[in-house]
């Protein structure tokens, strides 16, 4: 199906809008270590620069989605992009820790826009059969921008300097932002009430923030949890009662779109525990430069970046919901032989989990997709959208930080190949709940194509 020059670059900016929220997080990780020494930073400062990027996108990320239904996709993605340029310019030239973990939550804050709007403009600007195809593309971003982030960052941090990638960043959004103002129609707001729920975004970006940052920051886990839980319970009694919630109830009370969320978060939250482990098992274990640490993940972003491509033939030919449990049981596979095939080599016990994992999540991240917005209306498309994202970016916190405990914790006075097989475990269990949410997702007939 051909498309015009228009639908073309509006393809690009929103995969590459939402490429940039994926590889930024991912550039980070092989840098950490020249990042530290060069502006002296504590473990805590450290552990910061990454954790205040993630804590301001699951905040605003649901907010955000509806920010776009209420005013417009164009000017939400240049807010967004011109937020991402400023602060990867200012994270490049920062000399010292708190100007850093500042402009990386200001980073986070555009990413959690970026996210939601590129897929709403997809479903605002396409339509079947180049909206599978688009949608498949978008969703194969999020495991690409991980593992080619990793491999730029290894041979940014390897032979140039842990700036350059910011710079680089900031380079792209400022392109995309001259092509979006460029190219954007300035269409009307899907969402004709404007008047912003302002207890329910409070309530959402606090509650979602207390969450994230009580898997990932805090040192009393426990009260930062419960704090969360009473906030996001008292925002569903909130969205009850107003006319234009931030939070559609209805989105998330439909069952086959809520299954769709919950096995989203359940995949990543598996694959981001695995790419945490894997990074460190390869350079803590096999001893690897971060160059060849970043070129270790390349067989399974080619394998990923295939699979996706054939997915809209294979929904088409078969349909969402088989082609997802297709690719949760790869998920589960690459566990299973990361938890009871021993080695000591990159061959022999990570290649084959990489190359199924690959697999796993080109085959299963497009149906999520389509089964999340499937039926969404255009004036509720960007709140869907959000809704997705905030259980994406939700679920890879959480899995990391499940993984982090059971291995490294529980593995406590073991080397990190013990501890490295105690995270597999914990895995394995994500990727055996993701395969019954997968299961339950099959059998539900509702939204079915």
């Amino acid at each position: 199906m051909r498309i015009g020059l228009r639908k073309k670059l509006v393809l690009l900016i929103a995969l590459m809008s939402y490429l940039l929220t994926a590889l930024d997080n991912s550039l980070v990780l092989t840098s950490l270590t020249k990042i530290q020494a060069d502006l002296h930073l504590s473990q805590v400062s450290l552990s910061w620069i990454q954790d205040a990027y993630g804590l301001a996108f699951g905040s605003f990320i649901l907010l955000s989605g509806r920010l776009g239904d209420m005013y417009g996709r164009k000017l939400m993605m240049e807010i967004a992009l011109g937020l991402f340029a400023i602060s990867s310019l200012v994270t490049a030239i920062s000399t010292a820790a708190a100007m850093t973990i500042a402009s990386r939550f200001v980073q986070g804050m555009g990413a959690a826009i970026l996210a939601p709007t590129s897929l709403a403009l997809l479903v605002d600007y396409f339509t079947e059969p180049m909206l599978s195809k688009a949608i498949a593309w978008y969703s194969s971003i999020a495991g690409l921008g991980m593992s080619i982030g990793l491999i730029l960052g290894g041979i940014l941090t390897s032979y140039l300097n842990w700036r350059v990638g910011f710079y680089l960043n900031a380079a792209v959004a400022l392109g995309l932002f001259i092509l979006s103002v460029k190219t954007l129609e300035q269409k009307q707001a899907v969402q004709t009430d404007s008047r912003i729920d302002i207890l329910g975004s409070l309530a959402s970006v606090i509650g979602s923030g207390l969450l994230v940052y009580a898997v990932n920051g805090a040192r009393q886990m426990v009260p930062f949890m419960i704090a969360a839980l009473v906030i996001l319970a008292g925002l569903f009694v909130i969205e009850k009662r107003v006319d234009n919630p931030v939070l559609p109830l209805k989105l998330i009370a439909n069952r086959g779109r809520l299954l769709a969320d919950l096995s989203r978060a359940f995949l990543v939250a598996a694959a981001m525990g695995f790419y945490f482990f894997d990074s460190e098992f390869l350079q803590e274990v096999l001893h690897y430069s971060p160059l060849l640490t970043g070129l270790a993940y390349l067989p399974m972003t080619i394998t990923l970046f295939v699979v996706a491509i054939l997915v809209p033939r294979m929904v088409e030919k078969l349909d969402n919901q088989a082609v997802l449990l297709s690719g949760s049981v790869a998920i589960m596979l690459a566990f299973v032989w990361a938890v009871f095939v021993d080695g000591n080599n990159y061959l022999t016990i990570l290649l084959v989990p990489e190359l199924l994992l690959g697999v796993g999540q080109g085959l299963a991240l497009a149906p999520q997709t389509n089964l999340a917005i499937n039926g969404v209306k255009p004036q509720e498309s960007g709140a869907a959208s959000g809704i997705l994202n905030m259980f994406h970016q939700l679920g890879g916190v959480l899995g990391i930080a499940v993984m982090v405990q059971m291995g490294i914790k529980l593995g406590n006075g073991q080397n990190f190949a013990g501890q490295f097989h105690l995270a597999m475990i914990a895995g394995l269990v994500i990727a055996v709940l993701l395969v019954l949410m997968s299961i339950l997702i099959y059998f539900n007939r509702e939204g079915r194509k």
